[in-house]
């Protein structure tokens, strides 16, 4: 059996309830999940989503993707352009500029940006001029709130110090940097081989030009990751004293993205370990004051997401744990993804479409979605049990359906049910995922696109 203790209560882990939910399933980032969107939802209906939220004068939230990347590591399911040829950034910057004028005319009534967020890839692929200009298109048209997270994905191994310096002048707070593992054997079977010196250099030097907040990722169930290697890479990470840590489920899809299929199946530890490693971290976080934040996040607990999470303020979307609640989120570039006044929608996959879409037709919608009532509903559920794992619903009515798959959770101590109150156990929140594909309408029996959720 693994034991851990979870919300203050002893936890107990049997195989056989292991077994019985390490199920194919999503991770949620959104309700309708991205598989179930369509083409029917292009650039005009986007057009007609952002006048909507411009009317409302509603918060906002921006996602810049910069998709470079000197090279793909061997892990990653992330939308990325693999190259050493620094050239094809200022194209890309070209068509990012256009397509952050386009939405910044429409949205000429939009309020100061309560969150802005720069992903990738590599966002630091682009130097510091670069960074600078980019930052300066967004002035143009979105001003920021002095309150606002305005964040950054850094990569240890190639984000120079002067890079550093340029961010944290432009008004950057936060920076999260990818670590995933420090033992050398699993980083080369992961294609990311990191020193422990790189990654302590970033984050002395975030802290030391005043970043607010510097936050670690890190990856459970990676090739030749082992219990013991892995306790070891936590300590180190503690040391470096960061303020939040995620840890991540290893997604394994190579049916998805072929390059994954250089990770051999036998060298990935079985669901029994990995759930091991996870419970065993939240263990060492917790000891070491940390606060086990909704599915996979860990906070100090003084940070503002640890009290968002107290004062039940905390929203989950696809930048992860927030306290910054209710935003719409506008993406911009190559893969992004909006959500809108109600409606989902993604840019084009490709670099080429999206920097000729833009420049020909402005935006460059490829596909999405309007949520209908009976869609913002579950998803309101299904976020709720992501962040704060209690939810209000009719449970005698509405979801009667979905009541009869519950009471098999509550049979199995996942969950504790009333007619019109769901409570996650402490048990239950290492099922997150399988809790939520209860209210999941769109779902398929044996839908094996995703990956496990143990």
């Amino acid at each position: 059996m693994i034991r851990t203790h979870i919300d203050g209560q002893e936890v107990v882990v049997t195989k056989e309830l292991v077994e019985k939910y390490n199920q194919a399933g999503p991770r949620y980032t959104s309700y309708p999940t991205a598989p179930n969107w369509n083409d029917h939802f292009g650039p005009n209906e986007f057009l007609g989503r952002l006048k909507e939220t411009n009317k409302k004068e509603k918060s906002l939230s921006l996602y810049f993707h910069l998709p470079f990347c000197e090279e793909r590591c061997t892990f990653c399911a992330c939308s990325v352009v693999a190259t050493k040829q620094h050239s094809v950034v200022e194209p890309y910057l070209k068509a990012l500029f256009k397509e952050i004028e386009n939405v910044g005319e429409v949205l000429d009534r939009a309020p100061p940006l309560e969150q802005l967020h720069w992903g990738g890839g590599t966002p630091t692929y682009l130097s510091a001029d670069q960074i600078e200009q980019l930052y300066e298109n967004i002035g143009k048209y979105f001003s920021i709130a002095d309150s606002a997270e305005v964040s950054i994905e850094i990569d240890p191994r190639v984000t120079t110090d002067d890079q550093l310096k340029t961010l944290r002048r432009l008004g950057f707070n936060r920076a999260s940097l990818g670590v995933q593992d420090f033992e050398s054997e699993v980083q080369k079977l992961a294609g990311r081989i990191q020193s422990e010196e790189e990654t302590r250099h970033a984050i002395v030097t975030c802290r030391s030009l005043g970043f607010e907040s510097v936050n670690v990722d890190l990856v459970y169930g990676l090739p030749k990751q082992t219990q013991k290697t892995f306790e070891k890479t936590l300590q180190k990470i503690l040391e470096l004293n960061p303020d939040r840590i995620a840890l991540f489920n290893f997604a394994y899809v190579p049916w998805m993205h072929t390059h994954q299929k250089k990770i051999l199946e036998q060298d990935l530890p079985d669901a029994w370990t990995k759930l091991t490693m996870f419970c065993e971290a939240i263990r060492i976080f917790e000891d070491a004051g940390y606060e086990f934040i909704g599915l996979d996040h860990f906070a100090k607990k003084n940070d503002e997401l640890s009290k968002a999470r107290k004062e039940g303020t905390m929203y989950r979307n696809f930048q992860g744990y927030t306290t910054k609640a209710n935003c719409d989120l506008i993406g911009l570039g190559v893969t992004s993804i909006s959500f809108v006044s109600g409606a989902f929608s993604q840019n084009a996959k490709k670099l080429k479409d999206y920097e000729k879409g833009v420049s020909k037709n402005g935006f460059v919608t490829e596909r999405g979605l309007v949520l209908s009532e009976d869609d913002l509903i579950r998803q309101k559920i299904i976020r709720e049990i992501f962040c704060h794992q209690r939810v209000k619903a009719d449970f005698d009515n509405y979801f009667k359906n979905e009541k009869e798959r519950l009471r098999l959770l509550e049979k199995d101590g996942l969950v504790d049910l009333g007619a019109d109150q769901l409570r996650v156990t402490p048990l239950g929140r290492l099922f997150l995922r399988n809790i939520g594909m209860i209210f999941d309408a769109y779902l398929k029996p044996n839908q094996d696109r995703f990956s496990k959720t143990v």
